[in-house]
């Protein structure tokens, strides 16, 4: 019996690491964020990178630098209701954009000493996922997106949308 229950442990391990994504390349965006991805992020637009590991999962980054002024006018100067008000904008392009996809509500957090704004979106005909993950680092937002295919372990999206790293 101990024989065969040590013989499923290693068999199990075996499997496990056979699937794991193993290494992660860490890719630098301008002077101050470090993010990791299973493999080397390609430019596909001017301020969009995205990655495909091996599950069919899909990475992506969008930069943006933030024109303040534009938000400036209607409100007061406080940078707080700027940024506010620029999440609630970014948010209602992401939902518009991604028709197929019911997203929820926007929940806030701190990620790495870092305040985040995530959501998360099913589309009903396909089963899959996508997962964001926002935050404004001075006058520049970036957006991490992971789409997940339907039935996919979700523990390489969470590497990478809580794994970034800010330099000050």
């Amino acid at each position: 019996m101990l024989k065969n229950i040590l013989t499923l442990f290693i068999l199990s391990i075996t499997i496990l690491s056979a699937k794991a994504q193993t290494s992660w390349v860490k890719q630098k965006f301008g002077d101050k964020l470090i993010l990791n991805f299973p493999t080397e992020a390609k430019k596909v637009a001017e301020s969009t990178y995205l990655a495909k590991d091996s599950t069919g999962a899909v990475y992506g980054v969008v930069i943006m630098e933030i024109d303040q002024s534009a938000y400036k006018t209607t409100l007061s100067a406080d940078t707080l209701m700027v940024r506010l008000k620029f999440i609630d904008e970014v948010v209602g392009s992401i939902k518009a954009k991604m028709p197929k996809y019911t997203i929820g509500n926007l929940k806030i957090a701190e990620i790495n000493k870092v305040k985040t704004y995530s959501l998360n979106g099913k589309n009903d005909e396909n089963q899959s996922t996508v997962h964001l993950n926002i935050f404004l680092i001075g006058d520049v937002s970036y957006s991490l997106t992971c789409f997940l295919p339907a039935g996919l372990d979700p523990k390489n999206k969470d590497a990478f949308l809580n794994g970034f790293s800010v330099s000050k």
